[in-house]
């Protein structure tokens, strides 16, 4: 059993010492109560069954039909390298028995690539929202486009107005607006919605923000 694991510990290690984008995290709430020989015991397989279950409830948004069958193939040592956190919420003990209440965090990037590799990971669904930046100078939007060309999740940027203080473009991207902005927020952004319009800010400056733009323009004003 143990040349087992180190065997599985190898191949991961050798899997994923490939460059990797920065992990997005998902989260599921999980009830359990188990019963066993002692309280310890039944604790120990608890978390186990936790985690499949959280891994599970999570699955359908990353993984084919075939990549959850993958996953429910999957031994409870495998499961665990795609876990990154177990937060106890409420839990109640017995001398016999474990019941409790978690929340389990997947490594969602650890847990895509691995899918991907396999071939079954479930291809993000693409969306598209109008996006406004206000900038101090031509330099500063150049440098922008080129990060926002190369943030993950992004698919596509298309201008659709500009000035010489501010563009307006529509974005393509892939998977949640969450996922989207905290890619975003790694690169010093976020996006903030001004009634379906929204507004890119940088996070290091105070020039592009809603009360800026509200300012100098309203929404069709170029």
């Amino acid at each position: 059993m143990m040349n087992y694991r180190y065997a599985w510990l190898g191949l991961l290690l050798l899997f994923f010492a490939f460059p990797v984008n920065a992990a997005e995290e998902y989260s599921s709430i999980v009830d359990v109560d188990v019963t066993d020989v002692n309280a310890a015991t039944a604790k120990e397989k608890a978390m186990l069954d936790a985690n499949r279950r959280a891994l599970n409830n999570v699955a359908p948004m990353l993984a084919t039909q075939e990549g959850i069958n993958i996953i429910n193939s999957l031994s409870n040592e495998q499961i665990a390298y795609f876990i990154k956190d177990a937060t106890i919420l409420e839990e109640k003990s017995s001398d016999v028995r474990y019941m409790a209440t978690l929340k389990i965090t997947i490594q969602d990037g650890i847990l895509r690539q691995y899918l991907e590799e396999k071939g079954a990971a479930e291809e993000a669904a693409v969306d598209t929202i109008e996006v406004l930046y206000v900038f101090s100078s031509m330099s500063d939007w150049l440098k922008v486009e080129e990060l926002l060309k190369t943030t993950k999740n992004i698919e596509k940027l298309e201008t659709v107005a500009m000035s010489n203080s501010k563009v307006q473009f529509k974005l393509n991207y892939m998977g949640s607006f969450d996922e989207l902005n905290r890619s975003l927020e790694t690169q010093g952004f976020s996006l903030h919605d001004n009634n379906g319009l929204y507004i890119l800010k940088n996070l290091e400056s105070s020039f592009s923000s809603m009360g800026d733009y509200n300012d100098q323009n309203d929404n069709n004003g170029y």
